[in-house]
């Protein structure tokens, strides 16, 4: 790093020497070598993670005073640094990428730099110098990158998972469930392998998709409690060196009460610092969301395609032109950013499985990055689904003619028959139907199979696709 001025920097020493940091910067001579060090995405850690990996030190801070490990001045400043970091002040003196090394001990080395020097500020004393305040002697006493860093990971996955990914989610589920209470008798035609199938009820179609939206959220609600369990206290590699076991415990407890998590400590922290398999489950499960969303999202662009050649049984609302070209043409263009949300979230989860390449020996070594994707996904998740509600669902309504048009023509209405005629004969009807060109109704009463009133009771479209005489579709 060159100097621009004789101002422009200051001279920082760590194990490794000199370093020039920018004058102004909060960070000190680790943080500048891992930014020369990695310039490779301009990608920085999420204000998520950065928030937690303050609160960690923050807690530290407080257990150590109470043990008697660290004075109320030095713990004080800490506490107070920390807390303007937690509260989103000065994100611009994190300027790590996230590929770096896959500990994390550079991001673990840049806030305890940035709470030293603040607190330093606040004591009067010598930023550059370290005094009264050591970034490692004072800010990581009792720390390891090793445990910080997953310990944060997983506080930050499931914070954002609780606060922003979850309600997204089941609001979208909410807004199904009220569509489908609102078009529980709306006759449609089934399909599968994309073919008539026998007849069924937008309330069923928007219940199954509620549904389904509902368990993954359970799913992804017992991933993150797995998140809970953290490394805290396991230091370098597991060993606990350097770390007092009720330290630990009560910062664990101070935690918890700032995050309103129900954080604990692994009785086993080396499971925790070499292997991130709890969070990689995390990632699956957000995928899992994206791939039901993918369903959705896929489905309102068929049910809604026409309005001449396609299905044309849903209205999606217009919320812009859709050709540049041809004057009138609207396109579905929420459930198409839906799918490539999905898309990029399922890419997420496949590298945050893959980051279990690096679970080697005694240490994981892909943290960084599996922060940032679990940070991604969820608020991908949730910034889709809160516009999937509400450029999409909100003012979304069932074209009940068509549909049920669709359901009446179709020869899989012959379904019906197979109890009464056997399948074969049935089979007979629905191909006539088909190759004459009109329902199997006309046709069956044309070829007298069953008496008249027979079939009108076979044959009820209502009966068939499961709506109860009071309307009301009993699924």
């Amino acid at each position: 790093m060159k100097a621009s001025s004789p101002d422009a920097f200051r001279i920082e020493r760590d194990t490794l020497g000199q370093m020039e940091v920018p004058a102004d910067a909060l960070y000190g001579a680790q943080t500048a070598r891992a930014v020369e060090n990695f310039p490779i995405s301009g990608w920085r850690l999420p204000a998520a993670f950065l928030e937690a990996l303050a609160r960690i030190k923050a807690a530290y801070a407080r257990a150590n005073r109470e043990a008697g490990l660290l004075s109320d001045e030095r713990a004080d400043a800490i506490i107070e640094a920390a807390a303007r970091i937690a509260a989103g002040q000065h994100r611009d003196q994190f300027p790590v990428d996230v590929f770096q090394t896959g500990s994390g001990t550079s991001t673990n080395m840049n806030m305890n730099e940035v709470l030293a020097h603040l607190a330093n500020v606040a004591l009067g004393g010598d930023p550059v110098a370290h005094t009264p305040v050591h970034p490692n002697d004072h800010v990581n006493l009792g720390q390891s990158s090793n445990d910080a860093i997953p310990a944060a990971l997983r506080v930050a996955a499931a914070t954002v998972w609780r606060d922003s990914a979850k309600p997204a989610v089941q609001r979208a589920a909410t807004e199904l469930e009220q569509l489908a209470e609102r078009y529980a008798d709306a006759v449609t035609l089934g399909r599968t392998h994309l073919m008539d199938a026998v007849p069924t009820t937008y309330g069923r179609v928007f219940a199954q998709w509620a549904r389904r939206l509902r368990q993954a959220v359970a799913a992804a609600d017992a991933s993150a409690d797995s998140l809970l369990t953290l490394p805290l206290g396991g230091t370098a590699v597991g060993t606990g060196l350097g770390s007092q076991a009720g330290s630990v415990h009560r910062a664990v407890e101070l935690l918890a009460a700032d995050t309103r998590l129900a954080v604990s400590v692994d009785e086993q922290p080396a499971v925790g610092i070499a292997a991130q398999d709890a969070p990689i489950r995390h990632g699956d499960a957000l995928a899992a969301i994206g791939r039901v969303l993918l369903a959705v999202a896929n489905d309102l662009r068929l049910r809604g395609s026409g309005p001449f050649g396609g299905l044309g049984e849903l209205y999606l609302p217009a919320v812009q032109p859709g050709s540049s070209i041809m004057p009138g043409k609207v396109n579905p263009v929420i459930p198409e950013a839906v799918v490539q949300v999905a898309l990029q979230v399922e890419g997420l989860a496949t590298t945050c499985r893959m980051s279990a390449c690096l679970h080697q020996l005694d240490l994981s070594h892909a943290n960084p990055l599996l922060a940032w994707n679990l940070d991604t996904s969820a608020r991908l998740l949730a910034r889709a689904c809160a516009t999937l509600v509400d450029r999409c669902l909100t003012g979304l309504t069932v074209n009940t003619e068509a549909a049920r048009a669709h359901a009446a023509a179709s020869p899989a209405m012959a379904t019906a028959l197979a109890r009464a005629l056997g399948y074969e004969a049935a089979a007979k009807v629905a191909k006539e139907a088909e190759a004459t060109g009109t329902s199997v109704a006309v046709t069956a009463r044309r070829l007298k199979v069953l008496p008249e009133q027979e079939l009108d009771d076979i044959l009820d479209l209502d009966r068939m696709a499961g709506v109860s005489p009071e309307g009301v579709d009993p699924t």
